[in-house]
């Protein structure tokens, strides 16, 4: 399977992680993916509450060296979503509305486009040693600093004591989710779960 990346521009250096220090050479070793990205499924479920969207819809994702593209379908009646993340361009159509945001996507205007490329394009990215920004220990929890899959923001990773990644904190502008390793979302005014099945 080729490997896959979204990091398309420059993005945080170590100086601007505060609190951050270097990465150990052991934290590196035992750096492992969130256990839901090994790999994206093509289809899974996603279950969203929010202004610009909300109920349980069916997931069809494809991944390309470009960029991806999601769509969301209900049980019943046509497409409510078509998301596509190319070349660091945000585009998506929902009914009676459109989104677009080009990058820099820290300046982009808030919204359920952006935190679902921020996500999948963060899980589709290889977790490789070499996007390891810095690291620090918060209430004995290790976590790193990594330069982002979708290029722009802050994301930073909690990791378990295998070294798996056990939850994901976004900052994107005036974003800011998180995404545990259960497949839970959490942000200021919208929740969801991505829900895969089993391998």
């Amino acid at each position: 399977m080729p490997t896959r990346t979204f990091v398309l521009l420059p993005v945080l250096a170590l100086a601007g992680c505060h609190s951050f220090a270097a990465p150990r050479t052991a934290t590196l070793a035992r750096l492992q993916p969130m256990p839901i990205a090994l790999p994206l499924p093509a289809r899974f479920e996603v279950e969203i509450t929010s202004p610009h969207l909300t109920g349980t819809f069916d997931a069809v994702l494809a991944v390309e060296p470009r960029g991806l593209q999601l769509q969301l379908f209900p049980d019943i009646g046509g497409k409510v979503l078509d998301l596509q993340l190319r070349d660091g361009a945000v585009i998506a159509d929902l009914p009676g509305h459109h989104y677009e945001a080009s990058a820099p996507l820290d300046r982009a205007p808030p919204h359920l486009a952006l935190v679902l490329a921020t996500l999948l394009a963060e899980l589709s990215a290889p977790v490789a040693t070499g996007r390891v920004l810095g690291e620090r220990t918060v209430a004995g929890r290790t976590e790193v600093a990594l330069q982002p899959g979708l290029g722009s923001g802050e994301v930073v990773a909690r990791l378990g004591p295998d070294g798996a990644i056990e939850q994901y904190e976004f900052t994107l502008g005036w974003l800011e989710f998180t995404l545990l390793a259960s497949g839970e979302l959490r942000g200021q005014g919208f929740h969801g779960w991505l829900r895969f099945p089993p391998p």
